[in-house]
């Protein structure tokens, strides 16, 4: 039986005059399409950690501007290229206004982000399960206003 490779997806959020998620556009080389922060969570990583780690290395956002991080909002598996994955969604509160470095990223994977709402999140070209992820995250998360 072949190994689950474990990922974690992280929508973070934060409460303006509405709320507001931070979506990530990919490079042309990855499609272009936008995206949530996603990544593979190390060995012996918790899926806390993973989603705090990915979030600092994808977007620059440190824990100090955090608030709530969820439990998971929505998990899900899929098979990519004969390898099965299991991903699970957590959201995060950003707090204040911190700077989005998409640039110091060892692996550049986004040329642009943007803070939205979620049902405007929803008209990007994004994969279904990015959609999935974001309407789980509205019907299953309630961020306390």
């Amino acid at each position: 039986m072949q190994d689950l490779i474990r990922k974690v997806q992280v929508i973070p959020y934060r409460k303006t005059s509405s709320l507001e998620i931070l979506m990530l556009k990919t490079i042309p080389k990855r499609g272009g399409f936008w995206q949530c922060i996603t990544g593979k969570v190390e060995a012996s990583e918790e899926l806390k950690d993973a989603a705090l780690r990915e979030l600092a290395e994808e977007t620059g956002i440190k824990s100090a501007n955090l608030g709530h991080l969820s439990d998971p909002v929505y998990e899900f598996e899929y098979e990519k290229n004969g390898k099965k994955f299991k991903e699970t969604v957590f959201a995060v509160e950003v707090m204040g206004n911190p700077r989005v470095d998409l640039e110091h990223n060892v692996y550049p994977e986004h040329v642009k982000h943007e803070w939205m709402s979620p049902e405007e999140a929803l008209r990007l070209p994004m994969f279904d399960s990015q959609k999935s992820s974001i309407k789980a995250f509205l019907d299953n998360f309630r961020p306390e206003r």
